[in-house]
Order: structure tokens, then sequence, then C-alpha cells
């Protein structure tokens, strides 16, 4: 079954900080000659050879190491051996062989060597090396041959010292004695291996479970898989899930190493809550003997009961590949998920177009999408739509994963103003899985006229390949080509200068001159301080309505003047904003006393107050100015303070 995209999800990103750092029990062999110690082996130097592109070199050795020589024999005397690679994938370009024949080497001096090399097979290619039996024996660590090859192909492939046929591997003494040959015991013979394949891959399969009928007491099991690796020797990984949504019955060992030979199992920890929300599965394995296994397979199956309702992660943590050597191979995880609530989801995309720009005749797309669907094999919807906002253009069926096996039926009535597409799958096409949104058709239209319309789905059917309808559920579209515009028309104060800590009254009309209702804020300001903002709700289509601030001028600055300024906030889809912005003109504070506000108190605002003396709000001749205490009569107390302060200026 394909799957389209792996489901990225962070639910138990936090207990990667809580892991403890834990160690393997397994312990590989080592494979080289010093761990153990064989008296004689001949191996591949260095053994994993990665991350070596296309076109690019590397050099590998075949290393001897003779230290204890049986019998009469009292060293290295000859060798032969052959190394075998995939033709496909690496090309020899260089051999150096370390003997009289090579003036850097000094390993057997006085001994002839014969190197035969063949780049011609496709299967493998060989190298073959004899030393005659002369000259001096050898005792220590040295290389025989060094080989320079070059990367022509992407694979695998052993750099294998074959043991088969006339061409054993094969160490002599000096006297005549075999130190090696064929296959001898465990570490005397150790091949190399080249990877240059995608990176290494540890991940939970299936990677989404996504199924409603998996219900509480239901059962599943997924795999624990490796992907590309390298002569892999044991593994380790924990496993978490949510065990208020699953819990964890079984564990069992996988096929990928035991096709090698006889492993070690052990299942560490298997606990249902691991803490306080999860469960933990925790495994390694081992092989208790060479050879080491590369490729890809399955490393462990896990079964779950489920417990209830939700979704969970199924995530990889702490997890290590050792190669027989010991060490730890790069690879990176990818978790898995399940979740037994989704329904499948059939939908307009976008939701909604509101879009004053898409004036008749423009033309636009929407696609039919779906998502967190499992096995879909065919489908079927209508989508309606207004004709006096709409004309359908057409529609595009978009394949699976470009599938091309498939029959589609496809019906526009742009006088009914509908939409039928049914399309349905058939063998060998695959079906689709996927928890992201996957298209399925693209409808085009041409604007037709002003106004909103809803696009919606309806006669709708998931199917998988089975004919099992899938459950679903629908989202319909919309799209509105209407204008959307506010604008302030007007501003009043209710005057253009006062005292400090006086209030003035300022009434903002704002209006809705585009075609739908509007709702927004109106906000004013004393140059750039704000005063208030208050709303506006449903304003009609061309209509308008006036707003009163109160601006309270405690801490203004006497002999100052202040611009009065009112906003419209921006309503969604509004072009025009040049006239949600007014100035409505200054306000001058004045010197208390300063009655006519000329800057100057002098006989003119004393005889101001003069004339309204004993004066009260109502009265003819009353001037609120006049009152400068505020106490509500001008009196004595106003006109003393006038005639104190006569002759100030700003």
């Amino acid at each position: 079954m394909r799957l389209i995209k792996t489901l990225s999800n962070s639910l138990f990103a936090a207990l990667l900080l809580m892991s403890l750092a834990m160690v393997a029990t397994a312990t590989p062999w080592d494979g080289t000659p010093d761990d153990p110690t064989p008296a004689q082996a001949i191996w591949v130097d260095p053994k994993n050879i990665t991350g070596v592109d296309i076109g690019d070199t590397f050099v590998v050795d075949v290393l001897v190491n003779i230290t204890d020589p049986p019998g009469a024999g009292t060293g290295l005397w000859g060798w032969q051996y052959q190394l075998g690679w995939d033709s496909a994938v690496l090309e020899v370009v260089e051999v150096q062989t370390h003997g009289d024949n090579n003036p850097s080497g000094d390993l057997l001096p006085g001994h002839t060597s014969v190197m035969v090399a063949d780049n011609t097979t496709t299967a493998s290619n060989h190298t073959y090396l004899v030393a005659p039996m002369s000259g001096v024996a050898f005792t220590g660590v040295d290389s025989l041959c060094t080989y320079k090859f070059k990367v022509i192909g992407e694979g695998s492939c052993a750099l294998d010292l074959i043991e088969t046929g006339k061409k054993q591997v094969k160490l002599t003494d000096d006297a005549a004695g075999l130190l090696i040959q064929g296959t001898p015991p465990i570490g005397t013979i150790v091949d190399g291996y080249f990877n240059n394949l995608s990176p290494i891959k540890l991940y939970v399969y299936p990677p989404r479970i996504i199924n409603p009928d998996l219900v509480p007491c239901e059962n599943f099991t997924i795999d624990i898989n490796i992907l590309n690796v390298s002569n892999l020797y044991s593994w380790e990984f924990k496993l978490y899930y949510d065990h208020f949504i699953l819990n964890g019955t079984s564990v069992t060992e996988g096929t990928f190493l035991s096709t090698s030979g006889t492993t070690s199992f052990m299942i560490k920890e298997f606990k249902d809550a691991f803490n306080a929300t999860h469960g933990l599965v925790w495994v390694n394995c081992t092989l208790l003997a060479p050879p080491p296994v590369s490729g890809s397979g399955t490393l462990a199956t896990i079964s779950f009961h489920v417990e209830a309702l939700g979704e969970s992660v199924l995530h990889l943590a702490s997890t290590t590949l050792h190669d027989p050597w010991n060490g730890l191979i790069p690879h990176y995880t990818v978790d898995g998920y399940f979740n037994n609530v989704l329904k499948a989801h059939l939908y307009v995309d976008p939701s909604s177009i509101i879009d004053p720009t898409l004036l008749p005749p423009a033309y636009f797309n929407i696609t039919i999408k779906v998502a967190n669907v499992t096995d879909l094999y065919d489908y079927q919807f209508k989508l309606g739509y207004d004709t006096a906002v709409l004309n359908c253009l057409g529609v595009i069926i978009v394949p699976f994963e470009n599938e091309t096996n498939f029959i589609t039926q496809l019906h526009v009535d742009d006088a009914a103003g509908f939409i039928w597409v049914n399309v349905t799958y058939y063998p060998p096409a695959e079906p689709l899985t996927t928890t992201d949104p996957a298209t399925l058709a693209l409808v085009f239209f041409q604007v037709e006229g002003m106004g909103s319309t809803f696009l919606h789905l309806y006669d709708t059917r998931l199917s998988d390949t089975l004919d099992g309808e899938i459950p679903h559920d629908t989202s319909d579209g919309f799209i509105s080509i209407v204008e959307h515009d506010v604008a302030i028309i007007c501003i009043v104060l209710s005057t253009n200068m006062t005292y400090a800590g006086r209030e003035v009254y300022i009434n903002v009309t704002v209006v809705n001159e585009g075609d739908t209702p509007e709702s927004f804020n109106v906000s004013t300001y004393y140059n750039d301080t704000l005063i208030d903002s208050l709303p506006v709700t449903d304003l009609l289509p061309n209509t308008n309505t006036t707003l009163t601030f109160t601006w309270n001028t405690t801490g203004t600055t006497p002999c100052s003047n202040y611009t009065i300024k009112a906003e419209a906030s921006e309503v969604p889809y509004e072009i025009d904003l040049a006239d949600n912005t007014c100035i409505g003109g200054k306000v001058k504070i004045k010197m208390l006393g300063d009655i006519n506000g000329d800057g100057t108190i002098d006989i003119v605002d004393l005889t101001i107050v003069a004339l309204a003396l004993w004066s009260q709000p109502g009265d003819s001749k009353w001037n609120p100015d006049a009152d400068l205490n505020g106490d509500g009569v001008v009196d004595i107390v106003d006109l003393t303070y006038v005639g104190v302060h006569i002759g100030e200026t700003c």
C-alpha cells in the first residue's frame, strides 16, 4: 500500500530528555586480529566504507598478521587470495603490491609476486595474488596489497576474500605448512563492506494506522524495520506509546539477524505504564557468531491491544545499531502513529475566497482534497454553486501518484449550477492511504457577477479496494466577490480651545462604502496619544453612524496646540485604506485666565469675566471659560484670578 508522507508528530519529544543512557548488553565479536588475537589472520581494512559518492575514489588494504607460526615454520612464506566486489558499483583503478616489484614495499624482501586483475565481468571483479615461495619468511602485521577503487554506481557489496574452489585463501610458512586455508576458525579471515545507498533508516511499519474500526478490545501488530544497513551485528531500541490508548501485549524477534545464524534476543523491559502516561517496549538482539547481515528487513514485531479511543505516537528512542567490530552504525528513526477516531475528510480548498479584485470576468480555481483516508480506490462528489456569481469552465482529475488505471465520469451543468465527478480505479493501480491532504480534482471558474456563493459538496462517496464505503465528513467552500470599504467622513469638535483638565467632545462619523455589513473599531488621538477606541458592529452597506469620544485634557500643556485624528481599523480584504484616517483640526490648551485664547492675560480677559459676573449655567450671559475655578458660577474669585495674572503671556 502506498503511503504519501510520513506523519510528523512531537507528542513524545519530552521523553527524549528523560531517557537514561543505556548500554547494550550484547558484545559483538570485534573481528580484528587483536580482539581476539588469532595467531594468523588476513583481513580487509577498513572493514566498512560508507559515504563515498559516485565518481569518488577510496583505498583499502589486504592486511596480514603472522605472530605465532605453527610447527617447523618460522613465518609467512607465500600467500594466495582472491578479492571480489560488485563491478556495477566499484571499479579497481590501481593495485599496489608490497614486494620486490614495489620499491616502496618491504614485505617479504627477495620475493616476487604475480597479480591478476579482471574488470570485465558484470557479476564481480576479482584480483588474484600469488607470492612464490622464496626469500625470507615474515612475521608481524603488514599489507599484502593496496587497492584504489572508483565508485561507478549506487549500491552495496562485500569486498570479499573468496574462500571457494581453487582460489581459496592460503597462507603458507617456510616449511610449506599451511597457516590458513579455506574456511579457518572465526576471526582469521575478515571481509570488507561498501555501501553508498540512502541513509540507514530504523522505522515503524506501517507508519500510520488510522482505522476507526480498531475500537477497544481489538488487536493489531507493527514491525520495527531496518533499511539499507551494512554489517549489522546487534541492535537495541525503546518504543514508547500512550498506555491509556494502547496496551503492548507481546514482542517477538524478526528474521533479519537470524538469517545469518543464532541470536540472543532479550526483552529488557515491557511495561504498560512506564510513567504516568506512556508504555515502554525495550529490547535488544545480537548475533552470537559472524557473519553480520546487510540489507533491509524486520528486527521485531510488537502486538498491541486497543484500550480506548484516541491517538498515540509510537515513538522510537535510544536506538543503537552495532557492527561486528562494536562500532556504532549511524542511522535515523521514523516514528509510527495510531488513531482510531479520525475520519476521512473530503473538502474544498481554499475554504473561503473573499477577494474584491476578482471582478468579472476574472478566472480562478479551487481544489477538491481528501485527508486521513486509508485504502481509497474510488470516489464520487457533486459540487453546487450560484450561477449568478460563477460559471464553471472545466474540471481536471488529479490521479493518485500518477496512476493511469482509472475511469472518469464527469458532468458539468452550468445552467443548474452543479458538477458531478466519479473516478474509479482498477488493478494494477494502488489505493491511496494518507493523513496529509491529497488533491483529487481541480475545478476552474469564471466570475459572472458580484455576490457570494457556497461551493457545496454533496452526494459524496469514498470507497476502498473491496468497494466498501469509507466513513468521511465534508467541508464546503465559500466565495465572496464583494467590495469591502469603510471610511471616516466627518469629525466635529465641541471646542477648539480649552483649559487643561477640561473635557472636549469629539464626534466621528463613519460610513460603510462596501457591499457587505462590516464590524470594525474607531480610535481617536491627540497628536499620537490614544484618546479612546469604540466598536462599530454590523454597519450596513451605504449607511453611516456617529460615535462620540470624550477627551479629558488633564496632563496636557498650556499654550500648546494638539491635532485631533480619527482612524477606522482595516476590515478583511479592504483595499482602499486612504479614507480610513481623518484629521479633525486642532485644539489649543489655554493658560488659565486667557479667556479669549490670544496668548495674553489682559484687560480684555478681565472685561469678559466682568460681563459674565454672577452668571451660572443656563443664564444668558453664562460663559464657561470665565468660570476659571470650575465651581459653576462666575464670581469675584474668577475676577480676582485674572487681575492677579494680568500681563502674563505664552
